[in-house]
């Protein structure tokens, strides 16, 4: 009889119980055989596993599935002990070299995790994929799931015969079996670790092409095989293989590389080892400006970057994850930058990986770059801002310190020293070291096992209306009080002729204080900014006369990267109610309309939203939010046709608070209130549709089965899900509630579309239940449901539509009551509740009513 297993309450592995298997495990091999049918809810699979077996202790293989036919240890048939997805290895049955051969059958998983089913709506074709980062890999064969037991694969697939089948290697054969089946075989992989392997299936439409010697594949849905671009995704993957390849001076080690879109994925996109996985976002279904073309530009060197660093050489275990995010989104950059068409590279890098890195930084939440990660779980949160955007700003103010040339030789010699191995960081310092010549274990002390960032400012000494130095301070959070060395430009700028001229200074900074002095006293500055050119990983705080200037001149500074650090500094004081939110507003409004750089625009409007939904009190939002709405209605019809004109729309269509601006925005859809120039894609029509909803507006509901009928697609089907959830109906939030505590929508991605749609800031009276509906639920959540499901629950449900104190202090509360059980959610209320007080501490200061800091005497 087959051993079943229905449930379980554990799905983790510690770092010390992996370092212990480490020790007894090595020379690991996989045979996997799996055979797949068209509309089944479950698979079969064989594996077969070598290894080498160290010591007599116990050991244990990991396989979440649902039932084990057979299991053979050493060619003996033995009753498997199975618990808590462990499958048992006792020390009496494991000699110096083993072999185990398991036949087990398993579900498909409908989370984004594992081996997961998507049907599509369109055709009612499926697909399937595997996602297994950090620790997945044992939801689809049983193994050793960790990063530093690498392993070669062969793999054999039985499908049906017009599925494509993609695996990590080359195919070496496909025959027919059954009729309507074949069997694909693959050649024997290189060795990786588990969570890089990939296996995806079904009737994609395949696009091929070419990289000198190795053989580059797209592939798709057949559904969306027609927005499919093809030629640019093949430059931008031919120019990055010849970028990495002549810096890293190590050619590709994996063969072939494919890349696949695939339905329902929970991130953007995976590195498994020559099959790459990435969303569907990246397949445009609407016009796309050129700042989204960029963006896929980047994930797809982001990915191709990790084949290096991350697939050849691995982190020894997940606390040294940073060390594939950071350097990756670091040379993703850079190749962008220099191997691409898109030269602004650099600017977008600051606008939004390196301002997620800020924000995450500021949260009570933050935590060093390589920091400790005791478990599995605890790997998912550090999929952050700070381990990619923080990492990579430290990296590039390293290269900035030490020069390319070393730094590229560092990378060389680490390549060379650890192929198809693992490392840790202090041998990536010391192959660092052995490029720059530098010792940077202090470098790494200050920079990646500390946390959070410093504030630096500048101040003039003037004396006869002549700038004689300037004094640059640098201060840190009470919490984290470290102080690190600041290799940086300060921009000095001066306001001559009706324009504003900029001069670079070079400083640094590693203690408390620091004076530039001059040999020769200067004209007195009309502003300063101690990081020009972004050198430096910090915040800048403006001082009265320096913020003075900026509101009044912003425009007139050329730089449009200096323009994108000043409107950073502009955020951050009123992030941190420094600024008033609507004085923050009034100034995007103020000087938008003058600014040209599409990267600058798109980035600023998108924090003046934030500002709008989360930093404007109640009773000053619905007028701040029909001004602003104004605003871009005015700046959308003055927009040039193009790029610019969707991104004025589309904040356009975000900003609409009331109902009188919704109906403005649903002729708008209907064509009675048109734009020249400008066609209405299908993004705005749902976005246009899900507000009419949310406000009840007369026809909604017709609006709605509209789009449903124009838009079949699997896009479409979330978005009307997310519509319909939207009503403000007592009924429908009901049902939805009850849905999200029970079996959802069919899928994550289904149920988390229904969520996003649920809370509304203007719904309060009929959602008012809700709020403590959700902390008695949300522990048990946790406790009992996929983590990926607990996380969008928590991600879409924290009623943060109620920025009050008193929600505040219920969060707290219930973190009191965890006290310290349940880590992951204990992490994400205490990052919600560091997000909710500086809400409320922003509404607090608008509601005192505008104020003008900066304008008040200078005091140089």
């Amino acid at each position: 009889m087959p051993l079943v297993k229905k449930t379980s309450e554990r799905d983790l592995l510690t770092q010390k119980e992996a370092q212990a298997r480490a020790a007894q495990i090595c020379k690991i091999s996989y045979g996997i055989s799996l055979d797949l049918k068209k509309r089944g809810t479950c698979y079969r699979g064989v594996v077969w596993i070598s290894f080498s077996c160290k010591g007599r202790t116990d050991t244990f293989l990991d396989f979440r599935g649902r039932s084990i036919q057979r299991f053979e240890v050493n060619g003996k048939s033995v009753k498997p002990i199975w618990k808590e997805n462990r499958l048992a290895l006792p020390r009496k049955l494991l000699k110096p070299e083993n072999s185990v051969r398991i036949e087990y059958e398993n579900e498909y998983d409908h989370e984004g995790v594992g081996f997961h089913h998507f049907k599509d709506p369109q055709d009612g074709e499926e697909y399937l994929y595997t996602n297994f980062e950090p620790f997945g890999a044992h939801r689809l064969f049983p193994c050793f799931d960790q990063p530093d037991l690498k392993a070669t694969y062969d793999v054999s697939v039985t499908a049906p015969s017009d599925w494509v089948v993609i695996a990590n290697s080359r195919r070496a054969k496909s025959e027919p079996t059954a009729k309507g089946f074949k069997r694909h075989t693959f050649e024997t992989t290189k060795p990786f670790s588990t969570y890089l392997a990939a296996l995806i299936v079904g009737p994609y439409r395949e696009f091929r092409s070419q990289y000198k010697k190795i053989p580059l594949g797209f592939y798709c849905r057949k559904s969306l095989a027609r927005h499919v671009d093809p030629e640019e995704l093949f430059t931008v993957t031919q120019r990055g293989f010849d970028f990495y390849t002549r810096f890293f001076d190590f050619p590709y080690p994996f063969g072939k590389y494919d890349q696949v879109f695939v339905p329902e994925f929970n991130a953007g996109a995976m590195e498994n080892v020559g099959a790459v996985t990435h969303s569907e976002h990246m397949v445009f279904r609407d016009p796309p400006t050129e700042l989204q073309r960029l963006g896929r530009a980047e994930t797809i060197l982001h990915e191709m970057a990790h084949m290096w660093f991350g697939d050849l050489v691995t982190m020894t275990w997940w606390n040294d994850l940073w060390l594939n995010e950071s350097f990756a989104s670091y040379m993703a950059t850079l190749c962008t930058a220099e191997a691409t068409r898109f030269k602004n590279a650099w600017l977008v890098f600051n606008s939004d990986i390196k301002n997620w890195a800020y924000r995450e930084d500021q949260l009570v939440t933050t935590h060093p770059i390589a920091g400790a990660v005791p478990d599995t779980d605890q790997t998912l949160l550090n999929f952050d801002g700070i381990t990619y955007g923080k990492g990579a700003s430290v990296l590039k103010q390293l290269v900035a310190t030490i020069g390319m040339k070393r730094f590229r030789g560092g990378m060389r010699h680490y390549f060379k020293a650890y192929a198809f191995g693992n490392a840790t960081l202090t041998q990536f310092l010391d192959s660092l070291e052995r490029g720059s010549g530098r010792d940077l274990h202090r470098w790494a002390k200050l920079w990646l096992e500390t946390s959070s960032l410093n504030t630096i400012r500048a101040a003039c000494t003037i004396r006869k209306k002549r700038l004689m130095e300037i004094q640059l301070a640098q201060s840190a959070n009470i919490r984290h009080p470290t102080l690190r060395p600041h290799h940086l430009e300060i921009a000095v700028g001066r306001e001559e002729r009706g324009k504003l001229w900029v001069e670079s200074v070079r400083a640094q900074i590693d203690r408390a204080q620091a004076v530039i002095r001059f040999p020769r006293p200067r004209p007195v500055p009309a502003f300063v900014f101690p990081n020009h050119n972004d050198h430096a990983y910090a915040k800048v705080a403006l001082d009265p006369a320096s913020l003075r200037c900026v509101q009044e001149h912003l425009e007139k500074i050329e730089d449009p990267l200096l323009r994108q650090l000043l409107w950073q500094s502009l955020w951050n004081m009123t992030r941190d109610a420094e600024l008033c939110s609507t004085d923050y507003l009034a100034l995007v409004r103020a000087k938008l309309p003058w600014e040209g750089d599409k990267e600058l625009i798109q980035s600023t409007l998108a924090r003046a939203t934030e500002a709008l939904a989360r930093f404007v009190p109640d009773s000053a939002r619905q007028a701040e939010s029909h001004v602003f709405f104004e605003f871009s209605r005015r700046s959308l019809e003055k927009a040039p046709r193009g790029d610019l004109q969707r991104i004025w729309a589309r904040v356009w269509i975000q900003s609409a608070a009331t109902p009188e601006d919704v109906e403005t925005l649903a002729r708008f859809a209907d064509g009675r209130l048109p734009v020249r120039g400008l066609a209405v894609d299908q993004e705005m029509r749902w976005g246009i549709a899900a507000k009419c909803m949310a406000f009840a507006l007369p026809g909604a509901r017709k609006r709605l089965a509209a789009q449903e009928k124009r838009d079949r697609s699997d896009r479409g089907a979330r978005e009307a899900l997310r519509a319909k959830i939207s009503a403000p109906d007592p009924r429908v939030k009901r049902e939805a509630w009850r849905k999200f505590l029970g079996r959802g929508y069919g899928s994550l991605h289904l149920t988390s579309a229904a969520m996003s749609g649920f809370l509304w800031s203007h719904q309060k009276e009929i959602l008012a239940p809700y709020a403590e509906r959700f902390f008695r639920e949300i522990p048990g959540i946790f406790r009992k449901r996929e983590t990926e499901f607990a996380r969008s629950f928590c991600a879409h449900l924290f009623p943060d539509h109620l920025m009050e104190p008193e929600v505040l202090a219920r969060s707290e509360k219930l973190l009191g009551d965890l006290n310290g059980s349940l880590p992951l959610l204990v992490r994400i209320l205490r990052a919600q509740n560091d997000d909710l007080a500086r809400a409320i501490r922003c509404r607090a200061l608008a509601a005192e009513g505008p104020r003008k800091p900066g304008l008040q005497q200078s005091t140089r």
